[in-house]
This record gives C-alpha cells, sequence and structure tokens, in this order.
C-alpha cells in the first residue's frame, strides 16, 4: 500500500467534475464516471492524511514536552541516594570529625561513580599544561621552577560529558619570571 501512495495519481484521476454531459455535448461516457470516481477516491485519501499527519504532530509535540519534563528522572533517580547519604550525615551531631569526613569523602566517591555511567568524567588538571579549550585561566603567576603554561593549582574542577567540554577548569598558570633589565637602559643621545 505504501507503493501506492508513493506513485503519482494516475492521469485518469486529474480531471474537472464531470457535469454529466461529454464535450460534444452528448451524454457522459462511462470513462467520465469513473473519472470522478477516482477524484472522490483521491480526495478521500488525501483527507486522510492530513488527519493523520495532524495526529502524528500533535503526538509528536506531547513526546517533546514529556521529554522536557521527565527527560532528567533517570539521573534525578540516581542522584538520590546521595542525597539521603549527606542528609544522614548532617544528623550526626556526636560523629568525631574524621568520621564524618571519611563518610562525606565516601559518599562523594560513590556519587562520582554513579555519574561516570551517564558520561561525566573529571578533566584532569593538576601538572598538566594550560590549553585554552579545557582550562580558564583565573591567575598567572611568574614562577622559575615551572615552565610557562604549567598548571600549578585548580581552583575548580572541570568536566566532560561524552568527551565534550561542559565545564573548563579554573586554574593558576604558571608564567615566565620577569627578566631583570638592570640600570643599563641606554638614557637616550644627548648631542
Amino acid at each position: 500500500m505504501e507503493d501506492r501512495e508513493k506513485e503519482s495519481p494516475p492521469a485518469e484521476a486529474v480531471v474537472e467534475v464531470s457535469t454529466g454531459e461529454d464535450v460534444d455535448g452528448g451524454p457522459a461516457s462511462d470513462g467520465d464516471a469513473l473519472e470522478t470516481v477516482d477524484a472522490a477516491k483521491l480526495k478521500e485519501q488525501m483527507a486522510y492524511l492530513a488527519a493523520e499527519f495532524e495526529n502524528f504532530r500533535k503526538r509528536a509535540a506531547r513526546e517533546r514536552e514529556a521529554q522536557a519534563a521527565f527527560g532528567n528522572e533517570q539521573l534525578l533517580r540516581a542522584v538520590l541516594p546521595f542525597l539521603d547519604n549527606l542528609e544522614r550525615a548532617m544528623g550526626q551531631t556526636g560523629a568525631s570529625a574524621e568520621a564524618l569526613l571519611s563518610g562525606v569523602r565516601m559518599t562523594f566517591d560513590q556519587f562520582l561513580s554513579e555519574l561516570r555511567k551517564f558520561g561525566l568524567e573529571q578533566l584532569p588538571a593538576q601538572g598538566g599544561t594550560f590549553d585554552p579549550s579545557l582550562h580558564e585561566a583565573i591567575a598567572s603567576v611568574p614562577t622559575s621552577g615551572k615552565p610557562g603554561g604549567a598548571i600549578l593549582a585548580e581552583a575548580r574542577k572541570g568536566y566532560l560529558l561524552h568527551g565534550r567540554l561542559l565545564r573548563p577548569a579554573q586554574v593558576t598558570v604558571a608564567a615566565a619570571p620577569p627578566e631583570d633589565g638592570g640600570g643599563d637602559a641606554p638614557a637616550g643621545s644627548g648631542e
């Protein structure tokens, strides 16, 4: 049936509505009646296809709205256990600072592990070389022990999502130390 819909309509279908008389004024022939039936059939098919297309358009709009509203449901379900763990940690008033810190570290590691399942990766920056497409330099420190462009410190971690930059790392970058010019600069010509 799809092949018939893709074909162009037969030549008989593209006609004017018959008045019941032939071109020469005589009674209409059987061919004219057939042309009228074919035209009515095509008109019915076109109305059906138009209704089908309108239904498809409405269904696609509803699906887009649902995707926007509930698209993050899987991710949020994965995050809920970590909120529970952090809430429990906040309720531990008698725990030592070391035990509390250990629990928060475990929760952080578990959280990061779960986010990796969704394609999130931490961007390694510390000890690397500055790359403006991955890092945002927030400070430049003259350093003689490191080459220019070396990353000295990381103020905020950067992240990739499925290999694409989600957020750049904010870093402090080593700069070449200023050269001492001394006092030997020419003072100008005094002729």
